[in-house]
């Protein structure tokens, strides 16, 4: 980072604001949700530089700048030496192989299949952005707002009057704008996820037959079994389970409607199983089998004293289906509300720790209002409520057993806290419709 970058940024951030000012004034005439467009952008841009600075200045280099090197190598070749580039970006080159033109210039990840995809990802990103860190950052949280965009209108077609509570729990969530707007891969696969719900939704819920929501849905299942193919794994059970939910909705007579439901559900949820079987192969380490060995294996790995108090524990399992569902509540707990004040241990942590506390205390309210069962017996009565929520307590699941660190969670989790956190306003609103009913009844 140098006067280059503190120069150059602005001048990005000043010209993509004009675009986007224009772009929603015209968009508000015909849906008010645009209100919130520019707000989003604004917090998304600036999410992404305070992640490199504090990369920069607090960590002192990371995943972010490695990326950003490595994709600066890769375009020095591609102008210097383009028969090279090709193979370098289409093949798979080792670390011996990697050409540099200058010396001075650091590669990673060469030998890390799926960060070095996302190395080649941002090479068009640092290409428009004239090699400048900052500008990159920019370009990249834009261009991944596009996808974060979508969702949130997903969500407000369904629930117009939430437009404000959406906004919070899908625009403006402090962990997501951090680690999910700049140039990580955490950014790439947040945004996959978006548009493989936008694609999803308008193909096969609204029936809308569109080349563009189909390659939505390709795109983004590409990129995620390219980069974290355990966040598609996440997806599809949901996805399963939200496609017989609209089957179900189709049946007029009530009664029948309520004896197929469960029918209909647990034909979804063996489908689900079925199709993640059928990819263990595409998965490679991220298959059923290796998830759960290499789950066991971080466990045993955590007790080691070279974390510094930065790991957490849900304790011993066997390597197996039973053992791993013994501790499922620890697992989803862990990702979804830790670290807890109890766990900081530095100020990144202090601040993960406030947003947790949060969304702790929304969930036992609404727990405690609707009374367990209720809160449960709701999920499947919007189909997007029930995707979300379902999503979000498998991917919590996932990341909840394989990963120890706290330092990685705070990371891993974001693409299902915005879920996460749409189902409770959601069953919130359900709550509060409840009350309404019964003060005029």
């Amino acid at each position: 980072m140098d006067i280059f970058d503190l120069l150059i940024a602005p001048v990005y951030i000043i010209v993509i604001l004009f675009f986007a000012h224009r772009f929603s004034i015209k968009q508000k005439v015909r849906n008010k949700a645009y209100n919130y467009f520019l707000r989003g952008l604004i917090v998304k841009m600036f999410g992404a530089i305070a992640l490199g600075l504090v990369y920069f200045f607090y960590y002192n280099g990371g995943d972010t700048v490695n990326y950003f090197y490595t994709a600066s190598a890769l375009l020095d070749v591609l102008f210097e030496r383009p028969a090279d580039f090709i193979y370098l970006y289409f093949g798979r080159p080792s670390i011996s192989e990697f050409y540099l033109l200058d010396a001075k210039t650091p590669v990673y990840w060469v030998n890390d299949k799926y960060a070095f995809f996302v190395s080649k990802c941002f090479v068009p990103v640092i290409f428009l952005s004239c090699k400048s860190y900052m500008a990159a950052s920019v370009v990249t949280a834009s261009l991944c707002y596009l996808g974060v965009w979508r969702l949130f209108l997903i969500f407000v077609r369904e629930f117009p009057d939430l437009e404000k509570q959406f906004a919070w729990s899908i625009l403006y969530v402090p962990s997501v704008l951090f680690w999910g707007s700049g140039i990580m891969k955490d950014s790439i696969t947040f945004s996959a996820v978006c548009f493989y719900v936008h694609g999803f939704y308008w193909f096969f819920v609204q029936k809308q037959r569109r080349y563009n929501y189909v390659l939505s849905l390709i795109v983004a299942s590409y990129l995620l079994l390219l980069i974290k193919p355990y966040v598609l794994f996440a997806l599809l059970p949901g996805s399963i389970l939200w496609f017989f939910s609209l089957r179900i909705s189709k049946i007029k007579i009530a009664f029948i409607r309520v004896m197929f439901a469960p029918v209909l559900l647990a034909a979804g949820l063996f489908v689900s199983i079925f199709v993640l079987r059928q990819m263990s192969s595409s998965l490679g380490k991220y298959s059923v089998e290796n998830v759960i060995e290499t789950a066991s294996r971080g466990q045993r790995d955590l007790k080691q004293s070279y974390y510094g108090g930065n790991a957490f524990d849900i304790g011993d399992y066997e390597p197996t289906i039973s053992g791993v569902m013994s501790v499922a509540h620890k697992a989803i707990f862990a990702t979804l509300f830790r670290p807890t004040f109890l766990d900081v241990r530095n100020v990144v942590m202090g601040i993960c720790s406030i947003e947790n506390m949060f969304v702790f205390g929304f969930t036992i309210y609404l727990l405690v209002k609707l009374k367990v069962y209720k809160f449960f017996s709701l999920i499947p009565t919007h189909p997007l409520l029930m995707f979300s929520f379902v999503f979000s307590i498998f991917f919590a699941f996932s990341v909840g057993i394989s990963i120890s660190n706290f330092g990685a969670l705070v990371r891993l989790k974001i693409p299902c806290i915005p879920f996460f956190l749409s189902s409770l306003v959601i069953l919130n609103e359900l709550y509060q419709r409840s009350l309404t009913v019964k003060v005029e009844g």
